[in-house]
């Protein structure tokens, strides 16, 4: 209640300094400040409290009326004006979202000029219009246009100093700090000094000299020193003016000219350092969320495990985190103004400049891809790039900030998947699906290259029986090693399950294959097979057919089994090639 109390005799004293000091004769006061307090209440003060603010002041406006205006009798219409303009202001800035911190952005200062300033008065200023028209006959459009010129400007003026008031901290950027009070007193001496002595003369034209203090507290203390310096120079030149004062007497008009001529001033200098505040606040807002997210991003980007690297246009390196010693080998220092492309290994390098140059082009996607890097000791190791544009305030990308990571063991597991997906497990060459799809891809036969060669060890079975099964499994082992030391490198062999066998040959003609598949048949004649229950050989039987344009795998594996059958019958421990 004490809030309630305190708000009420302020806008008392202000409605009756008003009043008194600014209204000309048959007219309106040209300053109002008084519905400043009310609208920073209905702003800054709990909910609760709102009722009892409108009530008290309804009566203080009305107590104003009867004891310093000539329109005692309209008091409590009047009174339904003041307060019901403080109302308009208040719904209008709750309405358009500005009710909160309405001074926090140029929009939302551009929301409460409109509302508070503009808006309220407009509606507000019917009901004195009409009733003071009725009353004595002064015109309509003069005493309209008094009262929104005086409202708006009073409301516009007052209600940042009423807030700093009453709403705590959170107006009162820098001014409330304990170091701050010393310049405190500077600036305001230097503005309260300069408006003097502008105000207390009427010989020079010097109205503009109050601006450079106004300037200089607003710079200081933000919105506090504007606010606190426009009601300052509003007060001081009011003062003056009213008792006949200051450079506007130089104006050849009557006193409700110099009057207006004073409101038009309040009004520039009102928008002159409150938007300047509100657009230093912003800065330094932006400023702050701008380090604070340099400081996460530096935080994340020293302590991250991946490497961070942000990239010019051109690809050169403007910073790298510390995590590249630990994926690259690298001094962080040391690749600062060094070309990105230089790490990459040859066979990747064009696919990577095209990333980057498809990153720049489209800098609003995420763009991965895997490469090979070289490491600070010459090796070449499988990475991955992260990468997305950073743009400037036009959209045009600027800068490049790309995640590299290290898939060295990610790709060494996918290898080994591979490996294990198309290995044979015991022999280690490729299991039948594998070679399948070999020779799916492989030659297409034309130009007389290209032979398939079934191989079955003889008596297979006989050596399980006689040695065991560990037996058997060392003769496929040896077998293999056979065919891995005679066959070329580009010859695909393949297990195709027990003791069958096959062999790709994508690059021989037919004579060449047979003489192949002679010197490995010799081969494996000439091997001892050592085992702890003795000591054996085997030999193998071998089928051969060419491949043909437009012969389908399970045509060619009839051919080359048809030969290996007749292998077999033959003798075994041959070569026979398919019939034409």
């Amino acid at each position: 209640m004490a809030h309630v109390l305190g708000i009420a005799l302020v806008y008392f004293v202000l409605a009756a300094a008003a009043i008194a000091f600014t209204r000309l004769s048959a007219n309106v006061a040209l300053l109002w400040i008084a519905n400043a307090p009310l609208l920073a209440a209905m702003l800054a003060r709990p909910a609760v409290e709102r009722p009892w603010h409108v009530a008290a002041c309804f009566f203080a406006s009305i107590a104003a009326s009867v004891s310093a205006s000539p329109y005692a009798m309209l008091s409590p219409l009047l009174a339904v004006a003041n307060i019901g303009e403080a109302l308009i202001a208040y719904g209008l800035l709750v309405r358009l979202g500005a009710a909160q911190s309405p001074f926090a952005s140029l929009g939302r200062l551009l929301v409460f000029g409109m509302a508070a300033g503009i808006a309220a008065p407009v509606v507000s200023g019917i009901i004195p219009v009409i009733s003071i028209w009725a009353f004595q006959g002064t015109a309509p459009l003069t005493i309209w246009s008094n009262w929104i010129v005086g409202h708006g400007l009073g409301a516009m003026i007052g209600t940042p100093v009423a807030l700093l008031v009453i709403a705590g901290g959170a107006y009162r950027e820098r001014i409330t700090r304990r170091h701050e009070w010393l310049r405190a007193i500077w600036v305001s001496g230097l503005l309260l000094g300069i408006t003097g002595l502008c105000f207390a003369q009427d010989g020079l034209p010097v109205l503009f000299l109050p601006m450079l203090p106004l300037i200089v507290a607003t710079m200081a203390f933000r919105l506090a020193g504007a606010a606190l310096g426009v009601f300052a120079i509003a007060v001081i030149g009011a003062v003056f003016t009213v008792a006949g004062h200051g450079p506007i007497q130089l104006i050849a008009a009557s006193q409700a000219l110099h009057l207006q001529f004073f409101q038009f001033y309040l009004g520039v200098l009102f928008l002159t350092a409150m938007p300047f505040a509100t657009m230093i606040a912003e800065k330094n807002k932006l400023a702050r969320a701008v380090a604070e997210s340099e400081a996460r991003y530096r935080l994340i980007a020293e302590h991250a495990s991946d490497a961070v690297l942000v990239l010019d246009r051109a690809g050169d390196v403007i910073f790298a985190s510390p995590a590249v010693r630990e994926v690259g080998g690298y001094d962080p220092d040391g690749l600062i103004g060094q070309s990105s492309f230089a790490f990459i290994a040859e066979g990747d390098r064009a696919r990577v400049r095209e990333l980057h140059a498809r990153t720049l082009a489209q800098p609003e996607r995420v763009h991965r891809a895997e490469f090979r890097g070289m490491t600070a000791r010459g090796t070449a190791r499988w990475f991955e790039s992260t990468a997305r544009a950073v743009t400037d305030e036009e959209g045009r990308a600027t800068t490049i900030v790309t995640i590299i990571r290290d898939l060295s063991q990610r790709k060494a597991r996918e290898a080994d998947l591979e490996r294990q997906a198309t290995t044979d497990s015991m022999t280690g060459v490729l299991n039948r699906r594998a070679f399948q799809r070999r020779l799916a891809d492989g030659p297409s036969g034309e130009n007389g290259v290209g032979v398939l060669a079934l191989l079955d060890l003889d008596h297979f079975k006989s050596v399980n029986d006689r040695f065991g099964h560990a037996a058997g499994d060392a003769a496929l082992l040896t077998f293999a090693d056979v065919m891995r030391s005679r066959l070329r490198q580009e010859d695909a062999i393949g297990r195709l399950g027990g003791e069958e066998f096959a062999v790709l040959f994508p690059t021989l003609d037919v004579r060449a294959a047979s003489a192949a598949c002679e010197r490995l048949r010799k081969a494996l004649e000439r091997t001892e097979i050592v085992t702890p229950h003795g000591s054996f050989g085997i030999t193998v039987s071998i089928g051969l057919a060419p491949l043909s344009p437009g012969m389908t795998p399970e045509a060619v594996f009839r051919q080359s089994d048809a030969a290996l059958y007749r292998a077999k019958a033959l003798g075994r421990n041959r070569v026979e090639l398919a019939e034409a």
